[in-house]
């Protein structure tokens, strides 16, 4: 369902591969911590906090992030709009699912990759330096959905 094939009489000319993780968030940022005279609220303290499991903890929700993979289309075929069709597909796929927002990494080198992004509304999170195996940078993107 978030693997997206585009064809053309028959042969693949692109596709997009995505996926969706949970994770965990508390509310408003504050832990219950079970006392000898009961339990009590207190502000999580980034330097004493520890992740706590849904198993531990009742009210731990969870959100949902979509995670671009892959997106490929055949040289042949590019400039004609069937990667911004894919990812929008899978865009439209993500925010249906229930996610608050997708993120994926591009080479910085990669204008058309960056045009194309930015142009769907994603914004440079951080920049990660000789992240790829060719020692590439790449900049990691991310869209929030309202």
């Amino acid at each position: 369902e978030l693997c997206i094939m585009a064809m053309s009489n028959g042969l693949p000319i692109g596709c997009v591969i995505c996926k969706i993780d949970e994770e965990e968030v508390m509310p408003d940022q504050v832990a219950v911590v079970a006392t000898a005279a009961g339990s009590e609220n207190i502000e999580e303290d980034n330097k004493k906090s520890q992740p706590l499991s849904n198993n531990n903890q009742p009210n731990v929700k969870t959100k949902k992030s979509g995670y671009i993979a892959m997106l490929a289309v055949d040289k042949k075929q590019r400039k004609g709009g069937i990667g911004t069709e894919l990812v929008c597909r899978a865009l439209e796929r993500m925010r249906k699912a229930g996610c608050v927002s997708v993120v994926l990494e591009t080479e910085v080198s990669n204008e058309a990759a960056m045009r194309l992004y930015e142009r769907l509304g994603f914004v440079r999170e951080e920049l990660l330096v000789k992240y790829y195996l060719n020692w590439g940078d790449a900049y990691r993107l991310r869209l929030w959905f309202d």
